[in-house]
Parts: structure tokens; sequence; C-alpha cells
């Protein structure tokens, strides 16, 4: 009997200790994705990230790059990806996927990477926001955003307001740009190496 009593302690200390092993995380990100994902197609040519604009701000502490992302999921290393400025960065423009010769959707990747950061307590950075005592509801912004991430829906003072998907938001401004009210806000740009690129430092 006791025994059995020291079995059920030891299972109950390696379920309070349970850490998603290598494959484990790629399955989830495969969960949390829209389409399937075979991140075992990639070889690692790295042509993804030859061609990637976010990869040019990555730092010297994040050297991430489409390839690395790719790497670290299929490792199983979930607390490094969810919490990096890459995934934030990325614009969605598809040419890592236009460039890879296996077909892997790698902005896929980047995109469930961004809605488990957010479930995990994680905001974007760089998401744009609404005002909604001042949005008019005229819907310029839900035209003009290219990634479909700002909608119309029930609230505000109002009846109707925009809302913005922090999952989908690239920060492009394309929202902030129309809004006659300037409800529509664009997040403040203050990261000090992406400012001191674009002065040419």
């Amino acid at each position: 009997m006791e025994h059995f009593k020291d079995e059920e302690s030891l299972i109950a200390s390696d379920e309070e200790e349970f850490r998603l092993s290598p494959g484990d995380f790629a399955s989830e990100l495969v969960a949390a994705s829209r389409f399937e994902l075979d991140l075992n197609d990639c070889f690692g040519c790295a042509r993804c990230s030859s061609v990637c604009k976010a990869a040019l701000f990555h730092s010297h502490e994040e050297p991430l790059t489409p390839r690395a992302v790719l790497y670290l999921t299929i490792l199983g290393e979930p607390g490094e990806l969810l919490r990096s400025r890459f995934i934030w960065m990325c614009s969605g423009c598809r040419r890592c996927e236009e460039s890879c010769p296996q077909g892997v959707s790698i902005s896929e990747v980047i995109r469930a990477l961004r809605h488990l950061a957010l479930q995990e307590g994680i905001p974007n950075p760089v998401a744009a926001r609404v005002n909604e005592r001042m949005c008019i509801h005229c819907g310029a912004c839900v035209s003009a955003c290219p990634h479909g991430a700002v909608s119309l829906v029930e609230g505000g003072p109002r009846g109707l307001v925009a809302r913005v998907d922090p999952s989908e938001c690239r920060g492009c401004g394309g929202c902030s740009a129309v809004c006659t009210n300037g409800a529509a806000q664009q997040a403040v740009l203050n990261d000090p190496e992406i400012l001191d690129y674009l002065s040419g430092g």
C-alpha cells in the first residue's frame, strides 16, 4: 500500500514539473494554426531568411530569422519564441514562403506563434488601438487594413465600434492613416534599435 502512495506522489510531482518536450510545442503550434503545417519539410537552406525584411532589424542578443524560428519550433523552445520581438515585426509579406523550395508556410507559423503569445498574456507591442469614445464606426479602417485585423463589432457609446485583433495587426498604420476622427491610433515606435536603423545610425 505504501508503494502505491509513493507512486501516486511521484506521478503528482511529475505533473507539476511537466514541460513541453521537443515535438510537443510543434504539435501545439499546428493545432493553433488555420492550415496544415508540416514543419519537418524544412531542410535549413535559409533562403527564407535571405529575403526576410524583419530579419534586418534583429539584434545581436536576439538573432532570430525565419529559419531559426522553424528550428526552435521543432526543438520545442516556446519561451524564447513567444517572448521574441521578431514574431511581431513580421509584416506578413510572405516573401519567405515564395522563396522556400519546400513550400513551408513560414508566415503561418509566425501567425500561430502570435496567437499563442497572446494566450500567454504577452501583448503585441505594435498593435493599433481604437478610442471607442471617438470612433464613429465609418468602416474606413476596416477597408484600409490589408491583414483583416480590424472589424466593426457591437459596443462603444454609439452601438458599433472598430476593434483591432492584436494577433493579426502588423502595425502598418493603414487604419490610423484613414481615420478622419483620430480614433484609430498607432502604437508609438520606441524601439531604440529600429529608430537608430531608420536614422542611419
